[in-house]
């Protein structure tokens, strides 16, 4: 088995998260997106988004990180990260969609602005993204309700938050007490440290 990312990538983050879980050996393969090699055409018959990541296992090559998510948690059920029951497995799936069509991109919108030279930035639109995150932490927070985690026990939902979680603690984003507590937990597991472990 082969994954295909970046070491700084947080959706390559979420599948090597996964991996050490459930404590699967994999070959790394880097696609240094700095240098455009993400572009490669070798690399575009794997994954012609060009993006990372991309697992190949035999004859099996797939991208989209929630769906590689749910192909490791399915052939690797002594895991546990994904629920039998289908309202809890329903729960499940809606965090993975939630995560990279809701949380993610306001934060990558941020990160963008931010960049710019000082003179060339868009207030109004940073503001406007603060905003969007804090409600979307606000959305979470509530889901947590107190509680550990997002359906009672540890589940890929909550591993899909972690790497864009940690992100924008990176960023010195405020982060809400139940979230900010709920990061603090899920950063403390020893698969994290593995998952950001990647030869260079």
């Amino acid at each position: 088995m082969q994954l295909y990312g970046y070491h700084r990538s947080g959706n390559t983050r979420k599948v090597r998260l996964c991996l050490a879980e459930l404590g699967v050996a994999c070959e790394l393969v880097t696609i240094d997106l700095t240098t455009g090699a993400q572009r490669a055409p070798d690399y575009l018959r794997l994954n012609p988004n060009g993006v990372v990541p991309t697992l190949v296992d035999g004859e099996l090559v797939l991208w989209e990180s929630s769906a590689i998510l749910l192909y490791l948690a399915e052939k690797y059920p002594h895991g546990d990260l994904l629920p039998s029951r289908l309202d809890e497995r329903a729960r499940v799936y809606k965090w993975l969609v939630w995560q990279p069509a809701t949380f993610n991109p306001p934060r990558q919108r941020l990160v963008a602005e931010l960049a710019k030279p000082e003179a060339a930035r868009d207030a109004q639109a940073i503001a406007a993204l603060r905003e969007t995150i804090a409600r979307n932490l606000e959305i979470l927070a509530e889901a947590l309700g107190g509680g550990d985690y997002l359906l009672g026990r540890y589940t890929l939902a909550d591993l899909v938050m972690l790497p864009h979680l940690a992100a924008l603690h990176d960023m010195a984003f405020p982060l809400p007490g139940t979230v900010h507590r709920y990061y603090e937990r899920l950063a403390a597991r020893p698969a994290w440290q593995a998952a950001l472990a990647w030869p260079r």
